[in-house]
């Protein structure tokens, strides 16, 4: 019986030893395949945190380019303005400086006129010789004050002008970038 419990022991102890070898086999591999899958993920992390860095400094290059070109277009709009601003405001100064000289009679303003007929069958007041411009000469002064406000008109459609052509300046320059 002796033998059958030894046979029976040796049984049990080859069960328990390629038990305990399948179970080290499979610790082993559990953590080989566990130092492995960390070895992954920690490539995996790196790449992307290394993705995450590459979008951030293209982000930031790109934004950086942005604000340079809207410096660079705040500096030419400010260029723009101040030439335009020294335009309108020269005009403006030749405008009032020739009204200030109409109401005072220093300069005059005149219009060419033309003188009536003198009826039917009559001849004109003025016997000159007869060209391709009668009565070029004849001009009549306008009244200094009247002289003055129509000076002051036109002055402001000048001015209008001037702001019209710096908007448009500007309009393009903001429309190109």
């Amino acid at each position: 019986m002796l033998s059958k419990y030894k046979l029976a022991a040796q049984i049990v102890a080859a069960v328990a030893l390629v038990a305990s070898l399948v179970g080290g086999g499979f610790a082993v591999a559990w953590q080989w395949q566990a130092a492995n899958g960390a070895a992954q993920l920690a490539a995996a992390e790196s790449l992307h945190a290394s993705t995450l860095g590459e979008m951030s400094r293209a982000a930031a290059g790109q934004l950086q380019r942005q604000q340079q070109r809207a410096n660079e277009l705040q500096q030419q709009l400010s260029e723009l303005d101040n030439k335009h601003y020294v335009e309108m405001t020269d005009v403006q100064q030749d405008n009032n400086q020739l009204a200030a000289d109409l109401a005072t009679a220093k300069q005059r303003l005149s219009v060419r006129i033309t003188t009536p007929a003198a009826g039917p069958g009559r001849v004109p007041a003025s016997a000159g010789a007869a060209g391709m411009d009668d009565d070029a000469g004849a001009r009549a002064d306008i009244h200094p004050a009247t002289a003055a406000d129509l000076v002051r008109l036109t002055a402001r459609a000048d001015e209008c002008g001037s702001r019209l052509t710096g908007l448009q300046a500007w309009a393009r320059l903001v429309s190109t970038n």
